[in-house]
């Protein structure tokens, strides 16, 4: 599930911290050349003329999606051979080991698996290939939001695979679809029974929630020129929303302990009209005891109707500055991000296609049936600020946000303290 993976991303990253940066060395070749930074840049023509082998590293593939994609790359491609590389079920395993891998100049991964908020550290450290020119002839295919991810310095250091954003869910029975989040902690306000679910346990989890807030609100962490801007009135009221919505019973206090499953049970046992989760929950809520009496719907509007900001998630896809085979690299991103394959993962793997003509396939629509809905989200939502030390800045925005919360720390004070501590944080680099 992505947001447990991201969650557990935060602990590692914070350990191992930002690596100095290391020295590419990766050799240009035909259809590559060196960019001002160092990073090889390379070219999309590499992949109509790609051979051999290549390797692509990646999480525990526990649903298939990786291991169904190498075979169907292979019965496409006769002269090349895909294998696929598992780096550890949890984001700390993963992160550890293309860390270790990019200390060492390791070749044996041309293509990394990244996590949406990997982007900025690990093309930092020298670790990435600049993919600015493989991106361009697929932005206009690629849902805009997707590529933003991607974005660090001016420059995409990857291609979006598969994408995640929050939705939200209500029950049909008891609630309708709010317009906005006033309405929507309206409900528990006047009824507690039919109360807002979300994730508010202090993790990243917590980071996102406030993040959609806030985004809705029109306010950020970062300013378009990356000074911290999170010290401001608009932070204040999400703060203090978020608060009295847990005194006026909102929302439950049992959501200071929930991560994405927590609440996902927790809202199929009745405890709560509506829920803020991640897709996967569709699917197995249709096979609780809820089943036909939830709708899902992109997240509510700030203060008047209209759709909200989510907090982009989901898997990216990176090559190694260190590949032998970078031609072989750009072809299976090629592959994994055409049409055919984006519309394969979604129906057969329950993933949100980053294309947005994915989203037009009657089969994607019949497999997904909130699909318009998602993609309605993912077309809205925002990514995280990216930055090599987000780990500290997601540390202080949840731990700020949780003592609010809480009620150990006023809304004035937790917007302070959260400024300070990212912007010592951005300091550090």
């Amino acid at each position: 599930m992505m947001s447990t993976r991201e969650r557990r991303t935060f602990r590692v990253l914070a350990a191992i911290g930002v690596v100095t940066a290391l020295t590419a060395g990766a050799t240009a070749c035909s259809g590559s050349e060196e960019t001002g930074a160092g990073a090889t840049q390379l070219d999309p023509s590499l992949g109509k003329s790609a051979t051999g082998d290549v390797t692509v590293c990646g999480p525990t593939d526990a649903s298939g999606v990786w291991k169904a994609t190498m075979e169907a790359f292979n019965k496409a491609h006769s002269t090349m051979t895909a294998r696929y590389v598992e780096l550890g079920s949890s984001a700390d395993d993963q992160l550890q080991q293309i860390n270790q891998r990019m200390q060492t100049k390791s070749t044996q991964c041309d293509v990394l698996r990244l996590d949406v908020v990997w982007t900025a550290q690990l093309a930092a450290q020298g670790g990435l290939a600049d993919m600015s020119k493989v991106m361009e002839p697929k932005l206009d295919k690629l849902i805009p939001s997707t590529a933003s991810t991607l974005r660090y310095k001016d420059t995409y250091w990857g291609v979006p695979f598969y994408s995640n954003a929050g939705l939200l869910y209500y029950r049909t029975d008891e609630a309708k679809a709010p317009r906005t989040w006033q309405e929507l902690y309206g409900y528990g306000e006047k009824d507690a029974a039919k109360g807002f679910l979300y994730q508010a346990a202090q993790s990243e989890s917590l980071t996102v929630s406030f993040l959609e807030l806030l985004y809705s609100a029109g306010g950020d962490v970062l300013d378009k020129d990356g000074k911290v801007a999170v010290d401001s009135p608009k932070t204040v009221d999400v703060l203090k929303f978020m608060r009295d919505g847990m005194d006026k019973s909102a929302s439950p206090k049992s959501v200071l302990t929930y991560d994405e499953d927590a609440t996902r049970l927790a809202f199929e046992s009745g405890a709560g009209a509506t829920m803020r989760n991640y897709p996967y929950a569709y699917a197995a809520g249709q096979k609780s005891g809820i089943a036909g009496k939830f709708a899902v719907t992109p997240l509510p509007g700030w203060n008047k109707p209209g759709a909200g900001v989510g907090v982009l998630g989901g898997s990216n896809l990176g090559v190694s500055a260190f590949s032998k085979n970078e031609a072989g690299a750009v072809a299976i991103i090629d592959f994994m991000t055409s049409e055919k394959w984006q519309e394969s993962i979604a129906v057969n793997n329950a993933l949100a296609p980053v294309t947005e003509a994915a989203y037009r396939s009657a089969r994607v629509q019949k497999a997904m049936p909130f699909s318009q809905e998602l993609l309605q989200a993912l077309k809205s939502a925002k990514s995280r600020p990216v930055s090599p030390v987000y780990p500290q800045m997601s540390q202080a925005i949840y731990e700020a946000v949780g003592k609010v919360l809480s009620g150990s720390l006023s809304p004035e004070d937790a917007a302070s303290t959260m400024a300070k501590e990212i912007d010592a944080a951005t300091r550090t680099f």
